[in-house]
């Protein structure tokens, strides 16, 4: 796999064989062991990493794009082919232009799994009004997303897909790598409220979706689409229906009922469904 021909050779080695359909993260630090977080639990490596291995990995996995400036470190990842999302830490310097990695400490490469059919029976669920999939982070938030919208797509509906990060579609000049479906429009990098507001003016959307949704002004733009008739599928880091409640503005949203229900996910797979009266329900019981 072309991740783990990145890794430092004796990394490389320790975990060959490694299954990585099971892998959900692969963190390198420096001087540390390598830490491969698997659907199963946790494996470390004998060996250790340097700095500039990490550097050397980071350069490779990027196809030796990473340039160290605001607009390739200043959000703190990268995006790479494939839907991965490789994370970066260490020296940070504020600079003119915004926040810069002047030296890397740390890496967490985040793997994305294209699972079709995890969201068929969900899929069936909805019931044409907006929803949110709420989970920890790494519980298969967006894997689930991606085959919903996969799903919907293929079915009929017209989707408008705003895809910030570049996890969901994986596309490649403008060309999803990840199937998203036949009737799916994908805005790749764009900010996700310019992103709602653009595929819902542009492209005649059935469905919006998009990942992690936050802040108050990617919650105005989910009511103006709402207001349009248009529902929005997108994920939250939320685990619990109080967690869901606390984040800013999404109370607001499950009492209008822009979103009709909210699916909680864990480990990969779906725990339970829940109105979005009953989500408020537990917000308000501290559950």
């Amino acid at each position: 796999m072309e991740l783990m021909n990145a890794l430092p050779a004796a990394i490389r080695e320790e975990l060959r064989g490694l299954d990585m359909s099971r892998a959900c993260d692969i963190r390198l630090l420096a001087d540390r062991p390598c830490a491969v977080t698997t659907m199963e639990g946790e494996i470390r490596t004998r060996a250790c990493v340097s700095g500039q291995e990490i550097y050397d990995a980071a350069q490779a996995l990027s196809r030796r794009t990473l340039r160290m400036s605001p607009a390739s470190t200043g959000a703190g990842f990268l995006t790479l082919r494939g839907g991965h999302r490789m994370g970066l830490c260490g020296r940070v310097t504020c600079e003119r232009d915004g926040l810069v990695l002047r030296e890397i400490g740390s890496l967490c490469l985040r793997i994305a799994h294209e699972v079709k059919g995890c969201g068929a029976d969900t899929a069936r669920m909805l019931r044409g009004g907006g929803a949110l999939i709420a989970g920890p982070p790494g519980s298969g938030k967006t894997t689930l997303l991606r085959d919903i919208v996969r799903i919907l797509s293929d079915e009929g509906t017209a989707v408008g897909l705003c895809d910030e990060r570049g996890e969901i579609a994986a596309c490649v000049e403008g060309v999803p790598q990840l199937d998203v479906g036949a009737r799916t429009h994908v805005l790749d990098g764009c900010g996700k409220a310019s992103g709602l507001r653009w595929l819902l003016r542009a492209m005649c959307p059935g469905l919006l979706a998009m990942d992690e949704l936050y802040g108050s002004d990617e919650c105005l733009a989910v009511r103006e689409a709402a207001a349009c008739g248009v529902p929005v599928l997108t994920t939250l880091h939320a685990a619990t229906g109080r967690e869901v409640c606390l984040r800013t503005g999404i109370e607001d949203l499950l009492a209008e009922g822009i979103f009709e229900q909210v699916i909680f996910v864990r480990e990969r797979r779906v725990t339970c469904v829940l109105p979005a009266a009953e989500v408020l329900k537990q917000g308000c019981c501290g559950q």
